[in-house]
């Protein structure tokens, strides 16, 4: 098994330590090969979905594709060029999707925030808007995917998937009756460590 750990190592350093720059296709493409890698030894990989690293650079060229414009318009300014992040599997697919909270008077007003939902490859699933942190996950499940538990509009609302999306503004969506203690938390805004893209 050491000698296929040190191929895992001697591809990763290949993949990764040539590049200085990548798209987000490529390092999709390459958390894919190395997640192949990870399912045929049978022993958990260190490069996987769960490589902060890797899945914080795959968040911040995501961020920079899909903001491009409003950077090189000079829109964003240094606060709102933070998130924080959390990784949960929504349809027990066996891939963590990504939840994004954005922050900064761009992201950020009165109501809530923006936060984006990516796919571990960091497509865009849902933007949603006017939302206050934290977001939970209900045990309940919708269309093959768990609920989201979001609070906006004054109040902790049910978020259900509606077959390729989830509602983008979660403050029209029924109260959520239940008690969010129990839940699992995401993007704890006062715990966790924030990034910059």
């Amino acid at each position: 098994m050491k000698n296929i750990d040190l191929r895992i190592l001697i591809g990763f350093l290949v993949l990764f330590g040539c590049k200085s720059s990548s798209s987000v296709e490529e390092i999709s493409s390459e958390i894919s090969a190395i997640q192949v890698i990870s399912d045929t030894t049978r022993e958990e990989s260190p490069y996987s979905q769960n490589d902060q690293e890797n899945i914080k650079r795959l968040i911040q060229k995501t961020l920079t594709d899909i903001f491009k414009e409003d950077l090189e318009k000079g829109f964003l300014d240094s606060l709102s060029r933070q998130f924080k992040y959390s990784q949960v599997d929504l349809n027990e697919d066996g891939n963590l999707e990504i939840l994004v909270g954005l922050t900064g008077p761009y992201f950020c007003g009165s109501g809530g925030c923006t936060v984006l939902l990516l796919t571990s490859h960091g497509d865009v699933i849902t933007r949603f808007s006017v939302v206050k942190y934290p977001a939970y996950v209900d045990s309940e499940t919708t269309n093959g995917w768990r609920n989201l538990i979001m609070y906006s509009g004054g109040e902790n609302r049910v978020v259900k998937f509606e077959g390729e999306t989830y509602p983008s503004n979660p403050s029209t969506l029924p109260v959520f009756e239940g008690d969010v203690d129990n839940l699992k938390e995401l993007l704890d805004w006062e715990n966790q460590e924030a990034f910059t893209y």
